[in-house]
């Protein structure tokens, strides 16, 4: 109970009493005193049943540290329905007014007078809930572009031993705003004399041309013209003409798709959490009473443990274990992924500008269920053939992911095949293992009746500490069907199977070995299966060891590669080894190779293999800041084939041309409003200086990352300002943004002011300039300070006897630093000053 001034008197007072009654006995002992009667019972302290105290509420243990009224009525107390609504206290319906917090449920109320604070302990669950969230993850910034124009080349001219020397040229040119890209890709080839036999078409071919527009907020890409539809684990990309809308979640680098590793508990009193992944601390926040939920490092995959340890005040902790995986190919609970391409299938890319078939579709769509549950589905069609099928992935626990799909197509006719001879070969790999195949018209024949098909895929991953697995079967009927099949002459694989081991037996230091097993069945039922096993590790320092043999299941031979790196200085490094190929044959390897800086420099690399047929190999490259050249020779002794390659582009922005090497992503360019020699930074590291129109070009910027971009003004001379020295830049895909850092030159001056006695003026005088109507005070012996002059300028000045004076000076314009002015004399009433 609070304690009154009262009640403090008479607890003295009674401590006198004591004292007085202990020295009584003590005379009653020594002279043996007697009394008639006993002494009056002693009076006891009144009790205080209605008071008004000041405290500090906390509530579990967390206090914000402000003081509040309470009222103290008949043993209970009673505080503001506001105050407690704030400190998440539940009022049992009481809106307004003094609630009697020890009336309220599940409320217990305590008095500290020692620390004059009002404690209440609550339920765990009326405090907040407390989300935390990885602190290293990317803040969202809005991206942002420039209205510009970019020309973009790379020129290749080739050389052989024995063949005709050739030219050929890409190129790109690309308008950008913040309207979007307009984007036209192709390449020019020339060939000089008749001995062309590489079948390639001479002249200009066109590749792609396209408007692209992102939208942001709504994570959605429209798309005009030439592009590659998106494809799931278990179906093809087509390249089509036409439109596309598709989600596009590279537009928010901040943004993880995937379900992130999750921890809920509740904190009795404020503590600290820190997360251990695999033993290793990730990250330490400070939490509040209450409930909360930790979501923190989401940039990992695979399974592991994580360990949760929770400090209190008083140093007690709690930790707590749990294992998880976390799988990057499935969707987060709600989040929905898409892609619609409308339009038709490009063919003979690369060979002709305008070949299109009728008109196709191809779309996919995947939503997160929950986040173990990730379904999908995808559809595609073109006059003649229909194709659909769902799929699924699945997070087994913490055993791994497993992906099933299955779907159906129907056409008006049997697969195309236009290779003669019987003899498949593989045309092309796609990503998800198939391989498209030529196959001969025999080979089809007894499949002509067979218009529809089926296609099952089944697979499986796993990536722990230890090691990582992955399986996947593609099973196909000989009538299925997709776009790229059905347009073009070529057919798809009956049945592929794909085995993947990972692991390190021996630790970490001690190397990772890697086995696969590849098993393809084309469509005319013959096999392809091939056994691989890989070894790698570090040796001493940064040099390394990689080992691999491949074998051909059903044939004798076997090939091997065994090599050797080691890291020089300089960015050097040499490289040894040797090879076997199937028939039994070795060559030896050995080079020696420096990588070319980054930000400009020569960078070299020369080879040699021996063996049967011996091969040398020789090159340079020279970085610049304005393009990039290469050449060198190759080819076996006596037989050399010269190359060499010229790249780069030309933009033009903020009203002025720049050449660079080729940009292919984003770019910045820094503006100082044409003051040159200003340093750059990015990221924290120096770029370069503007020219002399106040402008350096950043041409290796990723897009969608916002980036810190700095000038450096501690060089300068101190008669120049720049307002802003730091920005957080974000820069759409494809486009480049002006940084705008305004750096002006001003004229500054330390001007002395002395009164008519010749005395500095008073400190804290007034002062007004009157072109700028700046208005400044005097300091000590008479100093006051003025920027942003002009080469004539004016004070106005207020004495403190009211009266005024005007004193005006000039300014040397090629003085740069802060001119010393004076001492000025203020005479009452003059309009002009004079030099003491």
């Amino acid at each position: 109970m609070p304690i009154s001034r009262f009640t403090l008197n008479r607890i003295v007072s009674s401590g006198s009493l004591s004292l007085l009654c202990a020295s009584s006995l003590y005379t009653f002992s020594a002279q043996a005193q007697e009394y008639s009667s006993l002494p009056d019972a002693p009076r006891a302290a009144p009790v205080i049943s209605d008071a008004t105290y000041y405290l500090i509420l906390v509530v579990n243990g967390q206090n914000n540290n402000q003081v509040v009224q309470v009222q103290f009525r008949n043993n209970a107390y009673f505080v503001e329905a506001g105050i407690l609504a704030k400190n998440h206290v539940h009022l049992n319906g009481q809106q307004d007014g003094l609630v009697n917090v020890n009336a309220l449920p599940n409320v217990t109320v305590k008095y500290d007078s020692a620390a004059q604070q009002l404690l209440l302990q609550v339920p765990d669950d009326w405090l907040p809930k407390q989300n935390i969230h990885d602190n290293n993850s990317l803040d969202y910034t809005q991206a942002r572009s420039s209205t510009g124009l970019l020309f973009n080349y790379d020129s290749y001219y080739s050389d052989p031993y024995h063949g005709a020397t050739s030219v050929t040229t890409w190129m790109e040119q690309r308008l950008f705003s913040d309207a979007g890209i307009l984007s036209n890709t192709g390449t020019w080839r020339y060939t000089s004399g008749n001995n062309d036999n590489s079948g390639v078409q001479k002249g200009y071919v066109r590749y792609d041309t396209y408007y692209r527009y992102s939208d942001e907020r709504n994570l959605i890409s429209y798309q005009i013209g030439d592009f590659v539809s998106n494809s799931l684990t278990w179906s093809n990309s087509a390249r089509m003409g036409g439109l596309r809308i598709s989600r596009n979640f590279a537009v928010r680098p901040d943004l993880i798709t995937y379900p992130l590793l999750e921890y809920s508990g509740t904190a009795a009193v404020p503590s600290t959490v820190d997360l251990f992944l695999n033993g290793n601390k990730a990250s330490s926040n400070n939490l509040n009473s209450g409930p909360f939920t930790l979501t923190n490092v989401p940039y990992i995959n695979g399974a592991g443990e994580a360990t949760v340890v929770t400090t209190d005040a008083l140093g007690r902790q709690v930790s707590t274990s749990i294992p998880f995986y976390v799988s990057n190919t499935l969707l987060r609970k709600g989040l929905s992924d898409f892609d619609a391409s409308m339009g038709a299938v490009r063919k003979n890319y690369g060979s002709s500008s305008s070949d299109y078939s009728d008109a196709a579709f191809s779309g996919i769509f995947r939503y997160g269920v929950n986040n173990s549950l990730t379904l999908s589905t995808h559809a595609e069609a073109v006059t003649g053939m229909q194709l659909a099928g769902v799929g699924a992935d699945v997070a087994v626990g913490t055993w791994g992911t497993l992906s099933l799909s299955g779907s159906q197509s129907r056409a008006d006719r049997a697969p195309q095949s236009s290779v003669a001879n019987d003899i498949p070969f593989v045309q092309n790999i796609l990503p998800d293992g198939t391989i498209i195949t030529n196959t001969s018209a025999s080979a089809l024949s007894n499949t002509s009746d067979k218009k529809n098909g089926t296609q099952y895929t089944l697979g499986y991953s796993y990536y722990g500490q230890w090691f990582g697995l992955s399986a996947l079967r593609s099973s196909r009927t000989p009538g299925y069907q997709d776009l790229t099949s059905y347009t073009s002459n070529t057919s798809l694989s009956r049945q592929s199977d794909q085995v993947t081991f990972s692991t390190s037996p021996f630790g970490k230091s001690g190397g990772t070995l890697g086995v696969g097993y590849y098993d393809i069945e084309a469509s005319d039922e013959t096999h392809t299966r091939l056994v691989n096993l890989s070894y790698s590790r570090g040796l001493w320092g940064q040099s390394s060891m990689f080992l691999s043999l491949n074998k051909t299941v059903g044939d004798r031979g076997y090939s091997a590669q065994l090599q050797f790196i080691i890291p020089l200085d300089f960015g050097s490094s040499i490289n040894a080894g040797v090879q076997r190929d199937n028939a039994g044959n070795y060559q030896e390897q050995i080079g020696a190779n420096k990588s070319t800086p980054s930000d400009g420099g020569l960078g070299w690399d020369i080879a040699y293999t021996g063996g049967k047929d011996p091969y040398q190999r020789a090159s340079a490259t020279w970085k610049t800041r304005y393009a990039t050249l290469q050449g060198g020779v190759y080819g076996k002794t006596g037989e050399y084939a010269n190359w060499a390659e010229l790249s780069g582009s030309v933009v033009f922005i903020a009203n002025d041309f720049f050449l660079a090497d080729k940009i292919n992503d984003a770019f910045m360019v820094v503006d100082t409003d044409n003051y040159a020699g200003v340093s750059v930074l990015y990221e924290n590291q120096k770029i370069g200086k503007t020219d002399k129109k106040g402008h350096l070009l950043l041409p290796n910027v990723s897009s969608y990352y916002p980036a810190k971009v700095e000038i450096d003004t501690l060089p300068l001379p101190a008669d120049v300002m720049a307002d802003q020295v730091s920005q957080r830049i974000s820069v759409r895909q494809g486009t480049g943004a002006i940084v705008h850092f305004p750096v002006k030159r001003v004229l500054s001056a330390n001007i002395t002011l002395h009164d008519s006695t010749g005395q500095p003026l008073p400190v804290g005088t007034l002062v007004t300039e009157q072109n700028t109507l700046q208005t400044s005070v005097v300091g000590y012996g008479g100093l006051v300070f003025f920027t942003n002059l002009q080469s004539h300028n004016t004070l106005s000045i207020s004495q403190a006897d009211k009266s005024q004076c005007r004193i005006s000076f000039d300014l040397n314009v090629n003085y740069h630093s802060i001119e010393q002015v004076g001492p000025l004399v203020c005479r009452p009433g003059s309009t002009s000053g004079e030099k003491k």
